[in-house]
């Protein structure tokens, strides 16, 4: 009985094995996916944001073909980003509300006040002031659950934005506040440049003209400071539209032509054309050659405006034609592999029977024979047949598959992100947050390529490092345990114990006792 039991269990294990390719594909397709969306992180820390949407879009079918909901979610988003950018707002309002929604699926609370947050800033842009409030206002209320002071304090500055253009200045006023006084806390000088301007739009709308010119100006030194030159340029064109509202045309004509010397030297072409065209009027009254010039500059810089959107319009198109074709092409390539394996498998069952038949076929010729010795040759033959197992095989190509190839930029990239964190160690506000801001790569961006390098994501790296530099001050110093705490940045003894305990099984004390 028992050899008649063998044979259809090795029949089940072909079959298995010629079906167990499912769990390898899957993942070389993740991996190529994973590689496609870094790809198009590239194009878009590089700009060029119609083929970022192009490779978005690629690694977006592969994802949601694997039902990778986080992975789709991050693609959404990044879609979105990309379409604010080139002033595509319904496109970029669509994709934020795909990614909304399965941000709610999955109820990820942090995720889903990036993702209202995202939605009331482009329905800012469109100037649909109503739904803006409505989701800032979610933002806000999702994001006090998660005590995040960085991310509150954007929630507060879009909220002041919001609600100052839908006339409520007081409030407007008061959410600039909020973020202005979380931003000092972190000594954070790029966000209270951009919170004191958002102050100075407040006071301007209640008429309180000293106060928003102060604002104005500190905020303008901050950022300048900062190197953040857009933004700077935005504060001078704010301060000539104040002083233009106050009625002191020199002041406003000064601080537009400081508007527009920032805009030519970096090249910020849509903030030039508004600037020369708001310099036009007001020179048209008094110097109307002038006027006249800078009205020409103006519609010039519009057509050229207007040329890039076309030919960003015409690259898209071309992207999304491409992406299709390629589509195609795997559809095509899948087919083909069904049909392979189907093949494969009608070649396993035959040739299984042919060795069913031919061993039966030795049975019955030698079953006259003495019934050890049958036994022992058969257990032979299954000893001999049966000892490479193919779980074992399957086994180690998964290990190989999932084997992280570092090159030498991922090297580079680490040893910065380690440089930052070993020189903020005793910061305990120190997060991925700053680390994005320092090395100019969006949060989710830097999360994902952690991910991908080091297998864990920013916030965990940063606790391994803290734990790590803990350890090897009570291993090899006499400093106080509340030293060690202090500079290896935890906020209190007892949360030091706590995550030291949870890393490494044991208290700090009892860590030094033993070492």
């Amino acid at each position: 009985m028992r050899r008649y039991f063998i044979l259809p269990l090795f029949s089940l294990m072909l079959l298995w094995a010629c079906g167990g390719d499912d769990t390898i594909d899957r993942k070389v397709i993740d991996k190529q996916a994973e590689q496609i969306f870094m790809e198009a992180d590239s194009l878009f820390a590089a700009s060029d944001y119609e083929s970022a949407i192009g490779l978005y879009r690629q690694a977006l079918s592969v994802f949601e073909r694997l039902r990778d909901t986080v992975s789709m979610s991050d693609c959404y988003f990044q879609i979105s980003t990309s379409y604010f950018r080139i002033g595509e707002f319904n496109g970029s309002i669509d994709m934020a509300k795909k990614c909304l929604h399965l941000d709610s699926l999955r109820n990820d609370i942090e995720s889903l006040s990036s993702s209202y947050n995202t939605l009331a800033a482009l329905y800012l842009s469109a100037k649909d002031l109503k739904s803006a409030m409505k989701f800032i206002d979610k933002a806000i209320e999702l994001e006090g659950q998660t005590e995040n002071q960085e991310k509150m304090s954007v929630r507060y500055g879009l909220a002041s934005e919001i609600y100052t253009k839908a006339d409520n200045p007081e409030k407007g006023l008061e959410f600039a506040k909020r973020a202005y006084t979380l931003d000092s806390i972190s000594n954070d000088s790029v966000n209270m440049g951009k919170r004191l301007s958002q102050m100075g739009d407040a006071y301007a709308a209640l008429k309180q003209y000293q106060q928003a010119e102060d604002s104005y100006i500190e905020a303008a030194r901050l950022l300048r400071q900062s190197g953040i030159m857009a933004s700077v340029c935005i504060n001078f064109k704010q301060l000539g539209n104040l002083y233009e509202t106050m009625g002191n045309r020199r002041k406003a004509v000064e601080y537009y032509e400081k508007s527009v010397d920032v805009a030519r030297q970096f090249g910020f072409n849509y903030l030039l054309e508004s600037d020369v065209s708001h310099l036009a009027t007001l020179y048209g009254e008094n110097d109307p050659l002038k006027g006249y010039r800078l009205a020409r500059e103006a519609l010039m810089l519009k057509d050229s405006i207007y040329n890039e959107q076309m030919q960003a319009a015409t690259q898209e198109f071309s992207a999304r034609y491409d992406l299709i074709s390629k589509e195609n092409k795997i559809t095509e390539q899948e087919n083909r592999i069904q049909a392979q394996r189907a093949w494969l498998i009608a070649v396993c069952v035959f040739f299984l029977l042919l060795i069913t038949s031919i061993i039966f076929w030795f049975y019955i010729r030698y079953i006259k024979r003495e019934k050890q010795y049958l036994n022992m040759k058969y257990y032979h033959a299954l000893t001999h047949d049966f000892s490479n197992d193919p779980a074992d095989m399957d086994a180690r190509a998964a290990v190989d598959d999932d084997v992280i190839s570092t090159t030498e930029a991922d090297r580079l990239f680490i040893r910065k992100v380690d440089e930052i964190i070993e020189r903020c160690l005793d910061d305990s506000a120190l997060s991925s947050v700053r680390i994005s801001q320092e090395i100019c790569l969006g949060q989710r961006q830097l999360n994902r390529k952690m991910r991908a390098i080091t297998g864990s994501d920013t916030g965990t790296y940063i606790r391994d490092k803290r734990i790590l530099k803990a350890k090897q001050l009570l291993q090899n110093t006499e400093m106080a345990i509340g030293e060690i705490q202090t500079v290896c940045g935890f906020e209190s003894p007892s949360y030091f114990s706590k995550v030291f305990r949870d890393v490494e099984g044991v208290s700090p004390s009892e860590f030094r006792k033993k070492t």
